[in-house]
């Protein structure tokens, strides 16, 4: 349960005016301040869009909340990364921190992510040019780390309202 009330799904209508989709207790409690829920929804609808697969955006997304410490963030994207037909096995793999079933292209993404969003020591251009090695473009690893920097906003924001 939050630590502070949720926006009424009334009062979000009013707020998400040309946003018909079911609001979540995440979207609700971002309600409180409308002007930043209505700047935030353009940045969530084009980290969907990036040119990277769903799986890998998902996998990027749960493993950095779950590096975080967001159990909400990464209960609902490990969701997400079952629907997309990720297996329990490759799901508990990613949430324990065990590479070595992934290839060498996501091990190298998710340790980029790692290094940015928890160890940011040990990051370094060498990172970015292990991911240029699997053909990755500027654009790609510029997506990438908007990602992982839009998870771990996200992720403040519902471990600090207690969700």
């Amino acid at each position: 349960m939050p630590w502070i009330k949720p926006v009424k799904m009334s009062e979000m209508k009013k707020i998400q005016k040309e946003d018909a989709s079911q609001p979540t207790v995440f979207h609700r409690l971002m309600g409180h301040t409308p002007e930043l829920l209505e700047a935030f929804t353009p940045l969530q609808n084009a980290v969907k869009q990036v040119s990277i697969s769903d799986l890998m955006r998902e996998q990027i997304i749960t493993y950095v909340s779950r590096l975080n410490g967001c159990e909400y963030c990464t209960a609902s994207h490990a969701e997400m990364l079952r629907s997309l037909g990720e297996t329990e096995d490759q799901i508990e793999n990613l949430l324990e921190d065990r590479m070595s079933s992934f290839d060498d292209e996501t091990k190298a993404v998710l340790t980029y992510a790692k290094h940015l969003a928890k160890e940011r020591q040990a990051l370094s251009r060498d990172d970015i040019e292990l991911l240029r090695s699997f053909g990755m473009s500027d654009r790609k690893i510029a997506e990438v780390n908007h990602l992982i920097a839009y998870t771990s906003y996200t992720n403040q924001l519902s471990i600090g309202l207690g969700l």
